[in-house]
């Protein structure tokens, strides 16, 4: 399970336009990378420090919602495991 889940975080690291920018990719698999909430986020990094980058207030609002409710998820989920948590690691 850990070799699963650090072949999963790496390769979503590339799924995510750290490096190169969004507008490199082209049009017909942009979607793919749009689907990264951490996309929109690197964007507005790269507009703000580089002055380029493609903003788009609708991608940056989809991240802030998936953002919210990775949030409420994990309090929701802690809250349940919250008296067995130590036990468990």
């Amino acid at each position: 399970l850990a070799m699963v889940v650090s072949f999963g975080i790496q390769l979503l690291m590339y799924l995510t336009p750290v490096i190169y920018p969004l507008s490199s990719i082209p049009a017909s698999y942009r979607w793919i990378i749009s689907l990264n909430p951490l996309g929109p986020v690197f964007e507005v990094f790269r507009h703000g420090f580089l002055g380029g980058g493609s903003v788009s207030f609708f991608s940056l609002g989809c991240s802030f919602i998936v953002m919210l409710f990775v949030l409420v998820l994990g309090l929701v989920l802690f809250s349940r495991v919250e008296k067995t948590f130590m036990d468990t690691i």
